[in-house]
């Protein structure tokens, strides 16, 4: 079940608060920083955390929303099961439109896909606003039943003003609506090079030159974007675009070192990144780079996995060397098909040896720091968004244990009435 959330309370909860990592910062998480609190209560009004605690010490509180009861008002008993954060996907391309089962059926076969980001930059062109909207709005809300309550989401399949502009408004759009996660937007203009661009040096003059100052002016985008790989967009190219989008005001993330080593990592280092992405390929010196940068590495097991490539992100030494990591999807047609940060959270858990309290916190309040929206979601205290997802689960070291199915019993994200 999935609710906005306007008034509610949950009783009878084991809550996993992830409040001790609110008060400090760097990349090591052990069970003490997972704030459990057992026979507990979350009681939020208005769409936000009103008050949390155990049942002992949020009695008057309750007594209170009692007598105020209103007609929607909903009263959810968690039989002692788990309460987390609302879960944070921190990298998706979430918005676009047709399928890529052909690359897929390929891939299966151990052969090269053939249709690659521009077939789905075809399919997506084609769209209409109403149907940007709702494929948007059903992709996005497969993923709140998964517990998902905030997702980054990334433009790039169109690649023209028009085109850009429209899937960012369908973005502002989605946001708004209740029962499905909050959105961030992210200008990931240099994703691919479109079909009717035939040098890469080229289509970043029209980037930044046409296209960046179209979507700035929308003032959606909160984050730029750049494919910085071999074949794709190189480090100066990726840079010259990145810094162009952070004259209009937008903070970075980027992609690096996904299929090779390609220089991203460095380069995120460089730029100061919020984020640095992906990482299979990233060397000590990378590692090094990003600790004194205070990227936030944000992993993609699933596409690693997808894709069957021969080296997943250094996820244990990246925590070693004190950079904070987190976990997304990469939710995408054609190299991440996985919807459900559960999933995510099993191959960081198998893949990434990473531990329980690790992948808990990566899913949620080290994904919030990288979103600059720590101050808002990713723990549950008084006054923050209420976003939560209740597991049928007691034991928070099951979080990644289970995989091909959905734990989350119950899921609320908070919108304020209007």
């Amino acid at each position: 079940m999935v609710s906005r959330a306007g008034d509610f309370a949950i009783v009878n909860a084991t809550l996993a608060t992830l409040a001790p990592l609110a008060m400090r910062s760097g990349a090591a998480v052990t069970s003490d920083d997972l704030g459990i609190i057992n026979d507990a209560v979350v009681l939020a009004r208005q769409g936000r955390i009103a008050a949390v605690g155990t049942h002992a010490d949020c009695k008057a509180a309750i007594a209170d929303a009692q007598r105020k009861r209103s007609s929607d008002f909903i009263e959810f008993d968690a039989r002692g099961g788990l309460v987390v954060p609302g879960l944070i996907d921190a990298h998706t391309h979430a918005l676009f439109a047709g399928d890529r089962v052909a690359d897929f059926e390929a891939i299966s076969a151990g052969k090269k896909p053939q249709l690659g980001i521009r077939h789905t930059m075809e399919q997506t062109r084609r769209c209409s606003d109403e149907e940007l909207f709702a494929v948007g709005a059903r992709r996005l809300a497969l993923m709140a039943e998964h517990g998902t309550t905030t997702a980054e989401v990334k433009s790039g399949y169109a690649l023209t003003v028009p085109g850009e502009g429209a899937m960012l408004r369908a973005m502002r759009v989605l946001d708004a609506q209740a029962g499905l996660p909050h959105v961030v937007a992210t200008f990931c203009g240099a994703h691919a090079l479109p079909p009717e661009f035939d040098d890469y040096d080229a289509f970043v003059d029209e980037l930044c030159t046409t296209i960046l100052p179209a979507v700035a002016e929308l003032d959606i985008a909160r984050f730029a974007d750049a494919f910085c790989e071999d074949g794709y967009f190189s480090v100066a190219q990726s840079r010259r675009f990145l810094l162009a989008c952070e004259s209009r005001g937008m903070r970075l993330r980027l992609h690096a070192d996904e299929l090779a080593h390609s220089g991203g990592s460095a380069l995120a280092a460089e730029l100061g990144c919020a984020s640095a992405d992906h990482l299979n390929f990233a060397d000590a010196d990378d590692i090094a780079l990003l600790a004194c940068a205070g990227c936030t590495a944000v992993l993609c097991p699933t596409t690693t996995e997808y894709l069957g490539l021969s080296r997943y992100a250094p996820a244990r030494a990246l925590i070693d060397a004190g950079v904070p990591v987190a976990v997304a999807t990469d939710f995408n047609p054609g190299t991440s098909t996985c919807f459900s940060l559960q999933t995510a959270a099993h191959l960081a858990r198998r893949r990434l040896q990473m531990t329980a309290p690790e992948t808990l916190a990566a899913l949620t309040i080290i994904a919030a720091v990288s979103l600059g929206i720590a101050g808002e979601a990713g723990t549950i205290e008084q006054g923050k968004r209420a976003d939560l997802v209740a597991l049928a689960t007691s034991d928070y070291r099951e979080f990644g244990y289970y995989f091909g199915v959905n734990l989350a019993t119950f899921v609320t994200i908070g919108r304020e009435s209007t």
